[in-house]
């Protein structure tokens, strides 16, 4: 199992725990310092040795992070050492961006990702396959596409980013029709953050024109092209099961 320490700031805690889980749904081993370093444990001591341990190093970047001074800082100085005797060619440092936001000068020599884009989250994967030598497990949520729930009178859509944000719509479009402005733009759409446990999934939808409020919990199946979802409607306490498939 490939070993990732993620490096980061403690401002940017949230989006690297969404990204730790999503790791760990891909059949990884990410290294958080306060989910593995325990109570009365060296704090200097257990980072160093992660990362000597790990197989590839995640430095996690946003605006805040790169001008922040402090610890961070060191963990990415500790990082360079260890880069520096790792054989030519390999994969062991990957800069990747939260946000839009300057990489460091002694980070520009390796190509970043852009975890705050569609098809950032799927290019990690890519390398992260390459460095372990084979195919990642395919766990997760689809980001190039809508899921589609066709079973009551209009249709309902979901959409999901890597950054962990969800959109929801019911229409009586179509996704060809609906995608100018099924977009995080639109302020009518429903929204709220997901998080995936295994196969499992669960979300809550918030719709500020109305305020109504619906629970999601289920399971991604067939590889992330349809999710097996039960829902709650907070309004009147509706209960209700479907399937959302994927669908450009």
């Amino acid at each position: 199992m490939l070993k990732i320490f993620l490096c980061h700031s403690s401002g940017d805690k949230e989006d690297v725990r969404r990204l730790r889980t999503q790791l760990l749904s891909a059949g990884f081993q990410p290294w958080l310092d306060e989910e593995d370093i325990l109570p009365g444990q060296d704090w200097d001591r257990e980072i160093r040795r992660a990362i000597r341990a790990s197989d590839l190093v995640l430095v996690c970047l946003s605006r805040a992070s790169v001008t922040k001074t402090g610890y961070v800082q060191k963990e990415i100085g500790l990082v360079l050492d260890f880069a520096d005797h790792q054989p030519e060619g390999t994969i062991y440092v990957i800069p990747a961006r939260l946000e839009d936001c300057e990489v460091p000068e002694r980070l520009q020599r390796w190509h970043r990702v852009d975890l705050f884009t569609e098809d950032g989250y799927g290019r990690l994967l890519r390398s992260l396959a390459l460095v372990g030598g084979g195919p990642v497990a395919d766990v997760g949520v689809r980001y190039d596409a809508f899921y589609m729930n066709t079973e009551n009178r209009y249709r309902q859509f979901l959409r999901f980013y890597p950054d962990g944000a969800v959109l929801s719509a019911t229409t009586t479009g179509w996704a060809p029709e609906i995608v100018q402005w099924f977009t995080r733009e639109n302020p009518n759409l429903g929204r709220g953050r997901y998080e995936i446990n295994d196969d499992r999934i669960g979300f809550t939808i918030r719709h500020e024109s109305n305020g109504a409020v619906v629970e999601y919990d289920g399971i991604i199946g067939d590889e992330g092209v349809e999710l097996r979802l039960h829902t709650l409607s907070h309004a009147n306490g509706h209960t209700s099961s479907g399937i959302w498939r994927l669908t450009k």
